[in-house]
């Protein structure tokens, strides 16, 4: 029984140090690919890199909350099949605050970002963040391509 309970242990723990490492790289790789495309210097990065670390957490959470939210509410409503135009309706504000609160804390985040870094360097961050993460998806298109074959 105990051998058993310590596999189980061992392969929950194993999972999860890899998916954290796995977030992890990633991470990694995108502090390079911002840090590289903006051009920071030592003491912008100083000073950027805690603001866009705290803004770039809530925007992250505020997405999860959404995309978590409106597909609970669908289900508890029985799916889309089931829903009818009032729930849809009560969905869709929620779903619309939560986007209004993103836009806004994307704002308050090139605000802030404003007394960092030059315009032009916030700019090149919003370009970046589309280039990183496309770049991104299609690395993982491409492995999962290749574990398909």
């Amino acid at each position: 029984m105990k051998i058993k309970l310590f596999i189980v242990l061992f392969f929950t723990c194993t999972i999860i140090f890899a998916q954290q490492t796995k977030q992890q790289r990633v991470k990694a790789l995108k502090v390079s690919y911002i840090t590289n495309a903006i051009d920071l210097t030592s003491s912008e990065a100083e000073q950027f890199w805690p603001v866009y670390n705290k803004y770039n957490t809530k925007l992250k959470q505020l997405k999860f909350d959404s995309e978590r939210g409106i597909v609970r509410e669908i289900n508890l409503a029985g799916g889309f099949d089931n829903i009818n135009e009032e729930e849809a309706g009560n969905i869709l504000n929620k779903a619309k605050k939560l986007e209004q609160e993103v836009a806004e804390t994307k704002i308050q985040m090139i605000n802030e970002l404003s007394t960092v870094i030059s315009a032009k360097k916030i700019l090149r961050l919003l370009k970046a963040e589309k280039e990183f993460n496309r770049k991104l998806l299609n690395e993982y298109g491409k492995r999962k391509r290749m574990q398909g074959q």
